[in-house]
């Protein structure tokens, strides 16, 4: 089991067996601590915080467990041919997205400004848009 999510939180979504789930719990969270150094102190995060983390983490799993599912089709008409794969890759880790997600997080709404205007405004300036 876990620190942010167990198989049985999988259960509800796939079949998987318990023991492939809890390695790749240990594996997602690993990562997910590589990606947010700041998830190791999970105590001092809220509910709210580690339902989000477990959201996350349950995606990535989800994904991991599907991926090589799917088949590879071919058609050929005369002398042209055409192969759809519709197997879902396996990545090794977590996207980019769920990595931005976890760090958000953790670090709170991430509702904060990125720059800051500084010029005096006369009701004709275009606010700091240059066309």
């Amino acid at each position: 089991m876990g620190i942010f999510i167990s198989a049985a939180d999988l259960a509800p979504f796939a079949t998987i067996d318990p023991a492939k789930a809890d390695a790749m719990i240990e594996d997602a969270e690993a990562l997910a601590v590589l990606a947010a150094p700041a998830l190791e102190q999970a105590g001092d995060l809220s509910t709210t915080q580690l339902a989000a983390v477990k959201a996350i983490l349950r995606t990535a799993l989800l994904r991991w467990d599907e991926a090589g599912t799917g088949a590879v089709t071919t058609q050929a008409t005369g002398p042209f041919s055409m192969a759809l794969d519709t197997r879902a890759p396996r990545y090794g880790g977590l996207t980019n997205g769920e990595v931005y997600r976890l760090r958000r997080v953790i670090s709170g709404s991430g509702a904060r400004a990125r720059s800051v205007e500084t010029a005096a405004y006369d009701g004709n300036a275009t606010l700091g848009y240059v066309f």
